[in-house]
């Protein structure tokens, strides 16, 4: 099993424009999404294709970019228990926040500065998702 702290370092490499090319934007993300802009979190997406053999793709969500740092990282797991097993990598890593996990899907997010209360209120609302 890849270590889910170097999926995140990937991730975040991706952000800077470095990495594969991205790939279409799955059906089972958009009504996220939607909800996301719904309760006024406006942002790009940019899926990529994974970079272990446990995901199927990444996602990332990004709300700001150039005064502040506001990422939302999804990573689609084969599995449940693929997500789960990196879950608790995630849990581990101090400069992310929001870290849950609904079925075989993982949220991560990266703020700087810091704002708990947002990330809060966005894994509220990815946990209350129904994924298809």
């Amino acid at each position: 099993m890849k270590n889910f702290l170097t999926s995140v370092l990937v991730s975040l490499t991706l952000l800077t424009g470095c990495g594969q090319q991205p790939v279409n934007t799955p059906a089972e993300l958009s009504p996220f999404i939607e909800k996301l802009k719904e309760n006024g979190v406006d942002g790009t997406l940019l899926v990529r294709a994974p970079f272990n053999e446990d995901m199927e793709y990444v996602a990332e969500y990004e709300i700001a970019r150039y005064a502040s740092t506001r990422v939302i990282s999804l990573f689609k797991f084969r599995d449940a228990e693929k997500a789960q097993e990196n879950l608790q990598e995630a849990l581990k890593n101090k400069k992310l926040s929001g870290q849950a996990r609904n079925g075989s899907f993982i949220i991560a997010a990266t703020f700087y500065p810091p704002d708990e209360e947002a990330v809060e209120k966005i894994k509220a609302l990815f946990l209350a998702q129904k994924f298809e």
